[in-house]
């Protein structure tokens, strides 16, 4: 069962990959054209609070509510679903740009929730007007956005899985092409504090043209999938209300997250926007590090427990809770086999790691404290990969509930510590350090509630053997430590008889840290005993080509 799931998050995987490589290209070439101070942080919140506001406002409808009864009507309905499915897009469509609209005719209103009181500033004027300004230009993303998810849901129901995957990179060549045009035209030059006419209507509506071709590849694919839309309008009979209740829970979950993000997103900016002279750690420098974090969430933990949730959900039904504690935890160990040497990496090797990603043009002089940001923050990654399984051990009991209150408590603790480290403990001439608070908080946050929810599952699934994840995962620190450790000695010896910077030698210096802890790390894990870490090598080891052969 082990290697079948692995097998299967490696497939779902795959296709990730080249979407999160190009997303780094385009941050990096964002930050040798904007910067990664306040220029950088005013465009990132504009051109986040579209997705922000879409899975706030549609995004927890859409995918509790409304794919659930279409993949429910496509499989049942005579028609095979055309009919439903033509009602569900028309209804969707129109939600999506009624709420659409309204974005956009607030969006002064909608920037000020992410405007700090240091932007507030009469003599931050222009600054606050090139939020606003970006904010009209990226808010349509919102159509395009729920449009995306709707079309490629109808896709998956109809099991053609590969338009949705591979879509988002058009989006990020299209986005990349608008900024490569920016540097091109205006160039970074002295990088002032605000932008100009041209340079909002380039980077604005280049990004939400970007998110418009990503739907717009899949809408040749929907007719091949077999289905012709025709719009169809009402919903009476379809059953919707009962599903509504039931994603009452997940809709509250998202917004909870959402709350979190604003607060989040104004103290971060607090930082960029700060008076102090020097370096600054705000929203592009947290965004930044949180994409980091999230590429083996992304890549190893959402596979495993794609591949794990519909094995866990069977046996749930049938009240075996002993195989699901034990299936939960193997899960978490064979994430955590690779997810803990990542994040000691990038606590070990932060400041490469930003260099090849941020170290361009105008970002190049603002890399040493998005390092510490990726820090505090990789600090998280671990109780927040365990959080993310147990939260999947409660759906798998279809309980929504029970995580909509945990979701509460991270958010309260993770709000308290923000507010806290930036506002109290920060004073005016260190508010530059808001990202590094905001990713130390993050971290705690998470701590937090890998704690409240062990001791909430411990009430449904008692103990049983084989089923912990405790001294396995002090295993496997101490071998990523030792790794960790050992890789950046060396590399502290070679930077000492160098004069290395930049992103190339940054990058070979990431070479060399990789090339000398993976291998003590899978050593000392052999001589710990740590199975995890064995059966991953021996899953990449048995894919290389010879050994293929050889099998």
């Amino acid at each position: 069962m082990a290697d079948r799931t692995l097998r299967s998050a490696a497939v779902m995987a795959a296709g990730t990959v080249l979407s999160r490589l190009l997303g780094f290209v385009r941050i990096a070439l964002l930050a040798a054209a904007i910067g990664t101070a306040l220029r950088g942080d005013i465009f990132t919140a504009a051109n986040t609070i579209p997705n922000s506001l879409y899975i706030l406002l549609a995004g927890g409808i859409f995918n509790t509510v409304l794919v659930p009864q279409l993949v429910r009507a496509i499989k049942n309905h005579d028609d095979g679903g055309q009919d439903f499915t033509n009602r569900l897009l028309t209804f969707g469509f129109m939600v999506l740009a009624v709420v659409t609209v309204g974005c956009v005719l607030l969006a002064p209103q909608i920037s000020e929730l992410y405007l700090p009181k240091e932007l507030h500033d009469p003599s931050r004027a222009a600054e606050k007007a090139s939020m606003i300004m970006f904010a009209r230009l990226c808010l349509p993303q919102i159509f395009f956005y729920g449009a995306y998810v709707l079309v490629g849901q109808v896709l998956n129901a109809r099991r053609r899985f590969g338009p949705m995957m591979w879509a988002p990179i058009a989006n990020n060549i299209v986005a990349c092409a608008s900024i490569i045009t920016f540097l091109l035209i205006y160039r970074a030059g002295d990088n002032p504090p605000t932008f100009t006419h041209g340079e909002e209507l380039l980077l604005g509506l280049g990004h939400t043209v970007g998110i418009a071709v990503q739907l717009l590849v899949l809408l040749p694919y929907l007719k091949a999938s077999g289905h012709t839309y025709v719009p169809k309008f009402g919903l009476r009979g379809t059953g919707l209300g009962q599903t509504a209740k039931l994603g009452t829970w997940t809709v509250l979950f998202v917004a909870v997250n959402q709350v979190t993000l604003v607060v989040v997103t104004k103290l971060a900016i607090a930082g960029s926007a700060s008076t102090d002279p020097g370096a600054k750690a705000g929203l592009f420098a947290y965004s930044t590090a949180m994409l980091i974090i999230l590429v083996p969430h992304g890549i190893v933990t959402v596979s495993l427990a794609t591949a794990a949730l519909p094995q866990m959900s069977a046996l749930a039904s049938e009240n075996d809770v002993t195989e699901v504690a034990r299936l939960s935890a193997n899960s978490i160990r064979q994430t955590l086999a690779i997810v803990v040497p990542a994040a000691a990496a990038m606590i070990a090797f932060a400041h490469p790691i930003v260099t090849v990603i941020a170290g361009y043009g105008a970002g190049k002089n603002n890399t040493q404290l998005m390092a510490y940001t990726l820090m505090t923050l990789a600090l998280g990654l671990v109780p927040f990969t365990v959080q993310y399984f147990q939260l999947r051990t409660f759906y798998a009991f279809e309980d929504t509930r029970t995580p909509f209150f945990m979701q509460c408590a991270i958010a309260a603790t993770n709000i308290a510590a923000a507010l806290i480290g930036v506002r109290v403990l920060l004073d005016k001439e260190h508010l530059r350090y808001s990202g590094v608070m905001l990713g130390a908080a993050y971290a705690l946050a998470y701590l937090v509630a890998v704690l409240l929810s062990r001791r909430v599952l411990a009430r449904r699934i008692p103990k049983v053997a084989g089923a912990g994840i405790g001294l396995p995962l002090l295993a496997m620190v101490i071998a990523a430590v030792v790794g960790a450790g050992i890789g950046r000695a060396v590399v502290s010896v070679i930077e000492s008889v160098t004069d290395w910077n930049g992103p190339v030698t940054s990058a070979v210096l990431l070479a060399i840290a990789a090339a000398v802890m993976l291998p003590v790390y899978v050593a000392v894990a052999r001589v710990l005993r740590i199975h995890e870490v064995t059966d991953v090598v021996s899953m990449v080891t048995s894919k290389l080509p010879g050994r293929s052969r050889r099998a």
